[in-house]
C-alpha cells in the first residue's frame, strides 16, 4: 500500500495505537481530544478497509511504522 494513503497525523495515531497506547494516551501525547483520535482512527480503518485495532497494528508493522 502506498504511504500517501494516510495523512501524517493518521500515521502517527496508527503508530501510537500499534505501540499499545489507549485512545486517551494517544490524545494526551498529541495534545488533541479523544474524539479527534477516534475520528482519525475510524477514517484510517475505512481508508485501509480494516475492522479493528489488531489489523491496524499489523498494517503499522508492515508499513514500518513500528517494529514487531
Amino acid at each position: 500500500m502506498p504511504d500517501s494513503i494516510l495523512t501524517p497525523l493518521e500515521e502517527e495515531i496508527v503508530k501510537l495505537i500499534a505501540e499499545g497506547n489507549s485512545v486517551k494516551e494517544v490524545a494526551e501525547t498529541l495534545f488533541i481530544s479523544v474524539k479527534t483520535v477516534d475520528r482519525h482512527r475510524a477514517n484510517t480503518l475505512q481508508k485501509l478497509g480494516m475492522r479493528d485495532r489488531l489489523e491496524l497494528t499489523r498494517y503499522a508493522i508492515r508499513a514500518g511504522l513500528v517494529e514487531p
